[in-house]
Protein backbone atom coordinates (compact mmCIF):
# COMPACT_ATOMS: atom_id res chain seq x y z
CA UNK A 1 0.00 0.00 0.00
CA UNK A 2 1.56 3.32 -0.81
CA UNK A 3 2.44 5.85 1.46
CA UNK A 4 0.59 9.40 1.49
CA UNK A 5 2.06 11.81 3.69
CA UNK A 6 0.00 14.82 5.22
CA UNK A 7 3.44 16.42 3.93
CA UNK A 8 3.12 18.74 7.43
CA UNK A 9 4.53 15.90 9.58
CA UNK A 10 1.55 14.57 10.18
CA UNK A 11 1.54 11.47 8.08
CA UNK A 12 0.16 8.05 8.39
CA UNK A 13 0.04 6.96 12.36
CA UNK A 14 -0.86 3.54 13.22
CA UNK A 15 0.64 2.70 16.77
CA UNK A 16 2.20 4.19 19.74
CA UNK A 17 3.64 3.37 22.97
CA UNK A 18 2.65 3.69 26.82
CA UNK A 19 5.65 4.99 27.92
CA UNK A 20 8.96 6.90 26.86
CA UNK A 21 12.31 5.43 27.44
CA UNK A 22 14.23 8.24 29.83
CA UNK A 23 17.12 8.71 27.25
CA UNK A 24 19.06 11.66 27.11
CA UNK A 25 18.39 14.73 24.73
CA UNK A 26 20.01 13.93 21.61
CA UNK A 27 23.02 15.38 19.76
CA UNK A 28 21.64 17.62 16.41
CA UNK A 29 20.32 15.24 14.32
CA UNK A 30 22.76 14.41 11.43
CA UNK A 31 21.72 15.74 7.87
CA UNK A 32 23.90 13.57 4.98
CA UNK A 33 23.44 14.21 1.57
CA UNK A 34 21.46 16.99 1.57
CA UNK A 35 21.32 19.56 -1.47
CA UNK A 36 23.33 22.66 -1.07
CA UNK A 37 19.89 24.62 -2.33
CA UNK A 38 16.60 24.51 -0.31
CA UNK A 39 13.99 27.40 -0.14
CA UNK A 40 13.69 26.34 3.58
CA UNK A 41 15.80 26.65 5.75
CA UNK A 42 17.76 23.30 7.07
CA UNK A 43 20.26 23.75 9.79
CA UNK A 44 20.51 24.22 12.81
CA UNK A 45 21.56 27.67 13.08
CA UNK A 46 18.29 29.17 14.55
CA UNK A 47 18.29 26.48 17.55
CA UNK A 48 18.68 26.41 21.04
CA UNK A 49 17.97 24.87 24.24
CA UNK A 50 16.23 26.40 27.64
CA UNK A 51 16.80 24.55 30.83
CA UNK A 52 13.52 24.12 32.54
CA UNK A 53 13.08 24.20 36.43
CA UNK A 54 13.23 20.74 36.91
CA UNK A 55 16.43 20.44 34.93
CA UNK A 56 14.54 19.03 31.78
CA UNK A 57 16.07 20.54 28.69
CA UNK A 58 13.44 22.75 25.77
CA UNK A 59 14.23 22.47 22.58
CA UNK A 60 13.13 25.32 19.96
CA UNK A 61 14.27 27.39 17.28
CA UNK A 62 13.21 31.07 16.03
CA UNK A 63 12.49 31.63 12.52
CA UNK A 64 11.16 34.89 10.78
CA UNK A 65 12.03 38.83 11.95
CA UNK A 66 13.60 38.56 15.45
CA UNK A 67 11.81 41.86 16.02
CA UNK A 68 8.38 41.10 15.28
CA UNK A 69 5.42 39.93 16.95
CA UNK A 70 6.06 36.62 18.59
CA UNK A 71 4.30 33.30 17.92
CA UNK A 72 4.59 29.83 19.48
CA UNK A 73 4.68 27.53 16.90
CA UNK A 74 3.43 24.10 17.73
CA UNK A 75 4.17 21.05 15.31
CA UNK A 76 2.38 18.24 14.07
CA UNK A 77 2.55 14.25 14.76
CA UNK A 78 5.28 13.51 13.80
CA UNK A 79 7.61 17.06 13.73
CA UNK A 80 9.93 19.12 15.64
CA UNK A 81 10.78 22.78 16.59
CA UNK A 82 12.64 22.74 12.30
CA UNK A 83 8.80 22.40 10.89
CA UNK A 84 8.50 25.84 11.81
CA UNK A 85 10.85 27.25 9.09
CA UNK A 86 8.14 27.02 6.53
CA UNK A 87 7.32 30.25 7.66
CA UNK A 88 10.59 32.12 8.04
CA UNK A 89 10.48 34.10 4.61
CA UNK A 90 7.22 35.22 5.53
CA UNK A 91 7.72 35.93 8.94
CA UNK A 92 10.23 38.94 7.95
CA UNK A 93 7.70 39.95 5.21
CA UNK A 94 4.95 40.72 7.66
CA UNK A 95 6.90 41.08 11.13
CA UNK A 96 6.18 37.86 12.93
CA UNK A 97 8.77 36.05 15.11
CA UNK A 98 7.92 32.63 14.90
CA UNK A 99 8.93 29.92 17.96
CA UNK A 100 8.61 26.34 17.20
CA UNK A 101 9.40 24.01 20.25
CA UNK A 102 10.02 20.43 20.29
CA UNK A 103 7.54 18.39 22.34
CA UNK A 104 8.81 16.23 25.40
CA UNK A 105 11.37 13.45 23.98
CA UNK A 106 11.16 14.69 20.60
CA UNK A 107 14.20 16.92 18.50
CA UNK A 108 16.46 18.79 21.69
CA UNK A 109 13.98 18.05 24.33
CA UNK A 110 14.10 16.02 26.85
CA UNK A 111 11.36 13.41 27.85
CA UNK A 112 8.90 14.05 30.28
CA UNK A 113 6.97 10.20 31.74
CA UNK A 114 3.66 10.78 32.49
CA UNK A 115 3.05 13.67 31.02
CA UNK A 116 -0.63 15.48 30.09
CA UNK A 117 -1.94 17.75 27.76
CA UNK A 118 -2.02 20.97 30.01
CA UNK A 119 2.15 20.21 30.83
CA UNK A 120 3.08 21.61 27.54
CA UNK A 121 1.58 25.07 27.95
CA UNK A 122 3.43 24.87 31.46
CA UNK A 123 6.53 24.54 29.48
CA UNK A 124 6.49 27.32 27.30
CA UNK A 125 5.30 29.97 29.35
CA UNK A 126 8.41 29.80 30.81
CA UNK A 127 9.63 29.62 27.22
CA UNK A 128 8.02 33.06 26.84
CA UNK A 129 9.60 34.27 30.06
CA UNK A 130 13.12 33.34 29.29
CA UNK A 131 12.95 34.89 25.71
CA UNK A 132 11.33 38.03 27.63
CA UNK A 133 8.23 37.41 25.48
CA UNK A 134 5.71 40.83 26.61
CA UNK A 135 2.60 39.23 24.95
CA UNK A 136 2.45 36.09 22.27
CA UNK A 137 0.23 34.67 19.88
CA UNK A 138 0.14 30.41 19.49
CA UNK A 139 -0.20 28.52 16.12
CA UNK A 140 -0.91 24.60 16.29
CA UNK A 141 -0.88 22.48 12.82
CA UNK A 142 -2.77 18.92 12.95
CA UNK A 143 -1.32 17.01 15.93
CA UNK A 144 -0.56 20.83 17.47
CA UNK A 145 -4.32 21.38 17.60
CA UNK A 146 -4.65 19.83 21.17
CA UNK A 147 -1.96 21.55 22.37
CA UNK A 148 -3.33 24.92 21.05
CA UNK A 149 -6.57 24.14 22.70
CA UNK A 150 -4.77 23.78 26.50
CA UNK A 151 -2.68 26.69 25.48
CA UNK A 152 -5.91 28.70 24.97
CA UNK A 153 -7.47 27.35 28.29
CA UNK A 154 -4.42 27.98 30.61
CA UNK A 155 -2.17 30.48 29.49
CA UNK A 156 -1.63 33.90 31.43
CA UNK A 157 -4.84 36.30 29.93
CA UNK A 158 -2.02 39.10 29.39
CA UNK A 159 0.12 37.44 27.62
CA UNK A 160 -1.57 34.96 25.33
CA UNK A 161 -3.46 37.40 22.84
CA UNK A 162 -4.43 35.26 19.70
CA UNK A 163 -4.82 31.67 18.63
CA UNK A 164 -4.78 29.81 15.31
CA UNK A 165 -5.50 26.35 14.25
CA UNK A 166 -5.00 24.69 11.47
CA UNK A 167 -6.49 21.28 10.63
CA UNK A 168 -5.95 20.72 14.11
CA UNK A 169 -6.95 17.42 16.14
CA UNK A 170 -9.89 18.13 18.19
CA UNK A 171 -11.02 16.25 21.58
CA UNK A 172 -11.47 12.52 21.49
CA UNK A 173 -14.96 12.40 21.39
CA UNK A 174 -15.34 13.82 18.49
CA UNK A 175 -14.65 10.87 16.65
CA UNK A 176 -13.00 10.39 13.54
CA UNK A 177 -15.76 9.42 11.11
CA UNK A 178 -15.02 10.86 7.75
CA UNK A 179 -11.12 9.70 8.39
CA UNK A 180 -9.28 7.12 6.09
CA UNK A 181 -9.00 3.86 8.14
CA UNK A 182 -5.04 4.07 8.77
CA UNK A 183 -6.07 7.43 10.58
CA UNK A 184 -9.39 6.21 12.51
CA UNK A 185 -7.60 3.21 13.57
CA UNK A 186 -4.61 5.36 14.98
CA UNK A 187 -6.31 8.07 16.26
CA UNK A 188 -9.20 5.73 18.04
CA UNK A 189 -6.85 2.50 19.23
CA UNK A 190 -3.44 2.67 17.86
CA UNK A 191 -1.83 5.92 19.80
CA UNK A 192 -3.84 5.02 23.36
CA UNK A 193 -2.86 1.01 23.64
CA UNK A 194 -0.12 -0.35 21.03
CA UNK A 195 2.73 -1.51 22.18
CA UNK A 196 6.17 0.46 21.80
CA UNK A 197 7.60 -2.46 19.50
CA UNK A 198 4.56 -1.82 17.50
CA UNK A 199 5.13 1.62 17.07
CA UNK A 200 8.90 1.55 16.59
CA UNK A 201 8.10 -1.44 14.09
CA UNK A 202 5.47 1.07 11.71
CA UNK A 203 7.61 4.11 11.82
CA UNK A 204 11.00 1.93 10.70
CA UNK A 205 9.05 0.87 8.12
CA UNK A 206 8.21 4.21 6.66
CA UNK A 207 10.35 6.65 4.43
CA UNK A 208 10.06 9.31 7.49
CA UNK A 209 11.11 7.06 9.84
CA UNK A 210 13.77 5.38 7.96
CA UNK A 211 16.74 7.78 9.61
CA UNK A 212 19.38 4.51 8.47
CA UNK A 213 19.48 6.81 5.25
CA UNK A 214 20.45 9.70 4.42
CA UNK A 215 17.55 12.59 3.46
CA UNK A 216 18.00 12.02 -0.10
CA UNK A 217 17.11 8.63 0.23
CA UNK A 218 14.39 9.23 2.04
CA UNK A 219 13.13 11.83 -0.01
CA UNK A 220 13.12 8.99 -3.18
CA UNK A 221 11.52 6.81 -1.27
CA UNK A 222 8.55 9.10 -0.77
CA UNK A 223 8.10 10.27 -3.85
CA UNK A 224 9.02 6.47 -5.53
CA UNK A 225 5.31 5.82 -3.02
CA UNK A 226 3.18 9.12 -4.06
CA UNK A 227 4.11 7.94 -7.44
CA UNK A 228 2.01 5.05 -7.19
CA UNK A 229 -0.59 5.81 -4.66
CA UNK A 230 -4.36 5.07 -6.20
CA UNK A 231 -7.43 7.59 -5.13
CA UNK A 232 -5.33 10.46 -3.92
CA UNK A 233 -6.26 13.56 -4.26
CA UNK A 234 -4.92 16.10 -6.85
CA UNK A 235 -4.48 18.31 -4.34
CA UNK A 236 -2.17 15.80 -2.21
CA UNK A 237 -0.06 14.96 -5.41
CA UNK A 238 0.34 18.99 -6.54
CA UNK A 239 2.18 19.40 -2.94
CA UNK A 240 3.94 15.89 -3.27
CA UNK A 241 6.25 17.72 -6.61
CA UNK A 242 7.29 20.52 -4.23
CA UNK A 243 10.79 18.36 -3.53
CA UNK A 244 12.02 21.61 -1.23
CA UNK A 245 8.95 21.21 0.99
CA UNK A 246 9.21 17.54 1.17
CA UNK A 247 12.86 17.93 2.39
CA UNK A 248 11.64 20.33 5.07
CA UNK A 249 9.54 17.75 6.06
CA UNK A 250 12.17 14.95 6.23
CA UNK A 251 14.51 17.01 8.10
CA UNK A 252 11.94 18.03 10.59
CA UNK A 253 10.65 14.23 11.03
CA UNK A 254 14.62 13.41 11.57
CA UNK A 255 14.05 15.41 14.93
CA UNK A 256 10.73 14.07 15.62
CA UNK A 257 12.44 10.47 16.04
CA UNK A 258 16.36 12.01 16.85
CA UNK A 259 15.89 10.50 20.63
CA UNK A 260 14.23 7.17 18.96
CA UNK A 261 10.08 6.57 18.41
CA UNK A 262 8.97 6.94 22.06
CA UNK A 263 9.00 10.29 21.96
CA UNK A 264 6.20 10.34 18.69
CA UNK A 265 4.40 7.67 20.71
CA UNK A 266 3.55 9.30 24.07
CA UNK A 267 2.76 12.74 21.87
CA UNK A 268 -0.05 10.56 20.79
CA UNK A 269 -1.28 8.84 23.42
CA UNK A 270 -1.48 12.42 25.35
CA UNK A 271 -3.30 14.00 22.84
CA UNK A 272 -5.79 10.89 22.25
CA UNK A 273 -6.14 10.67 26.10
CA UNK A 274 -9.16 12.81 27.48
CA UNK A 275 -7.86 16.81 27.96
CA UNK A 276 -8.85 17.70 31.30
CA UNK A 277 -10.25 20.41 30.35
CA UNK A 278 -13.24 21.78 28.10
CA UNK A 279 -13.00 23.82 24.99
CA UNK A 280 -16.36 25.71 26.44
CA UNK A 281 -13.75 26.74 29.24
CA UNK A 282 -11.48 28.84 26.80
CA UNK A 283 -12.22 32.25 28.16
CA UNK A 284 -14.39 34.57 26.28
CA UNK A 285 -12.43 37.31 24.50
CA UNK A 286 -9.79 35.36 23.36
CA UNK A 287 -10.03 35.00 19.39
CA UNK A 288 -9.39 31.89 18.11
CA UNK A 289 -9.31 30.84 14.40
CA UNK A 290 -9.94 27.73 13.09
CA UNK A 291 -8.86 26.41 9.58
CA UNK A 292 -9.81 23.31 8.40
CA UNK A 293 -10.10 21.52 4.96
CA UNK A 294 -13.09 20.63 2.92
CA UNK A 295 -11.19 17.14 1.63
CA UNK A 296 -9.14 15.96 5.19
CA UNK A 297 -8.90 12.15 5.74
CA UNK A 298 -6.09 13.02 8.25
CA UNK A 299 -8.15 15.43 10.58
CA UNK A 300 -11.84 15.55 9.24
CA UNK A 301 -14.16 18.39 8.66
CA UNK A 302 -16.32 17.51 11.56
CA UNK A 303 -13.32 17.91 14.33
CA UNK A 304 -13.33 21.96 13.53
CA UNK A 305 -16.93 22.19 13.16
CA UNK A 306 -17.00 20.88 16.51
CA UNK A 307 -14.41 23.17 17.99
CA UNK A 308 -16.35 25.96 16.85
CA UNK A 309 -19.62 24.99 17.82
CA UNK A 310 -18.11 24.34 21.83
CA UNK A 311 -16.56 27.71 21.56
CA UNK A 312 -20.38 29.08 20.95
CA UNK A 313 -19.54 31.05 18.26
CA UNK A 314 -16.20 33.01 19.44
CA UNK A 315 -14.08 31.07 17.16
CA UNK A 316 -13.77 31.62 13.48
CA UNK A 317 -14.14 28.66 11.56
CA UNK A 318 -12.94 29.00 7.85
CA UNK A 319 -13.52 26.06 5.27
CA UNK A 320 -11.20 26.14 2.44
CA UNK A 321 -11.36 23.74 -0.56
CA UNK A 322 -7.99 21.74 0.38
CA UNK A 323 -6.74 18.49 1.84
CA UNK A 324 -5.29 17.92 4.99
CA UNK A 325 -1.11 18.73 3.57
CA UNK A 326 -2.64 21.45 0.70
CA UNK A 327 -4.89 23.46 3.33
CA UNK A 328 -1.33 25.00 5.01
CA UNK A 329 0.77 25.01 1.74
CA UNK A 330 -1.82 27.25 -0.36
CA UNK A 331 -2.97 29.19 2.63
CA UNK A 332 0.11 30.19 4.25
CA UNK A 333 0.37 33.35 3.63
CA UNK A 334 -3.24 34.78 4.90
CA UNK A 335 -2.98 32.05 8.14
CA UNK A 336 -0.26 33.88 9.63
CA UNK A 337 -1.82 37.53 8.80
CA UNK A 338 -4.58 36.63 9.82
CA UNK A 339 -2.53 36.15 13.26
CA UNK A 340 -0.48 38.76 12.95
CA UNK A 341 -3.66 41.05 12.74
CA UNK A 342 -5.60 39.41 15.35
CA UNK A 343 -2.25 39.60 17.96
Amino acid sequence: MALISDLRAHLLRLYTSFTTTNTAVSTPATVKGEPSKCRYRLDNDCSDTFTLPDGRKLGYAQYGLQTGRPILYLHGIPGSRIEAAQFHDLGLKLGARIIGADRPGIGWSSPHPSRILLDFPKDLELLAKHLELDEYAVLGISGGGPYALACAVSLPREKLKCVSIVCGLGPPDIGMSGARWLNWLGFTLGYRYAPSWANRWFWQRQPIGRLDLTDEKRLELLLQSASGSIGAHEKDLEVMKDEDFLRLILRSTRESFAQGYDGIGQDGKVMCMDYGFRIEDIRADLPVQLWYAKHDVFVPLNHGKQIAARLGGRGHLRVEDETHSSIVVNWRKEILEDLVRSA
